[in-house]
């Protein structure tokens, strides 16, 4: 018989994953308790969750789940497992996982499933390069910005040309030169 405190997890768990636009299993073994803490914070300031709970009751959650993506990772589900809930940017969160990591080469993704399709820890590795939505997007602002502020640019150039020659002229004519 489970015991109410699991049944409680497994929904919560139940909850984050039908929430969440990524899910990321974390292997966070070799962290100390000040390490995983701080782990636990950079993942908060990324507007994600990361909760740990025993691999049974994660798999249970995700069977209970309809995401055929989220039971590939069943098979990921060995050792201590953190799972990471990204409910926004799907990729933010997991740029913090390895930013923290970057030193220490902990904690180590086992997979991740993003906008519904499954990552292995191989492809985990090429989307973290992935920029997030809102550099995408000023990229492209900047881009489209780029063209617009040649163009005007250029308007200007013509309008200070034609500003200097009627310069010159008026000139001209208050010498007496041209008539």
């Amino acid at each position: 018989m489970p015991s109410d405190k699991n049944i409680k997890l497994v929904e919560e768990l139940k909850e984050k994953l039908s929430k969440a636009k990524s899910v990321a299993f974390i292997d966070y073994l070799g962290l100390t308790a000040d390490q995983v803490n701080k782990f636990r914070q950079q993942i908060k300031d990324s507007e994600a969750d990361a909760v740990v709970a025993k691999n049974t009751l994660i798999k249970i959650a995700i069977e209970e789940n309809k995401d055929n993506a989220l039971k590939e990772a069943i098979d990921d589900l060995k050792g201590p497992t953190m799972v990471i809930f990204s409910y926004n940017d799907p990729i933010s969160p997991i740029k913090a996982i390895f930013d923290f990591g970057a030193k220490l080469e902990l904690p180590r993704v086992k997979s991740a499933v993003i906008d519904g399709k499954y990552n292995s820890e191989n492809e985990v590795l090429v989307i973290k390069d992935i920029p997030s939505k809102e550099e995408l997007y000023a990229r492209v602002v900047g881009g489209l910005n780029s063209p617009i502020s040649g163009f005007v640019m250029g308007l200007s150039g013509i309008k200070n040309k034609f500003v200097f020659a009627i310069n010159d002229l008026a000139n001209k004519k208050s010498e007496g030169g041209a008539e």
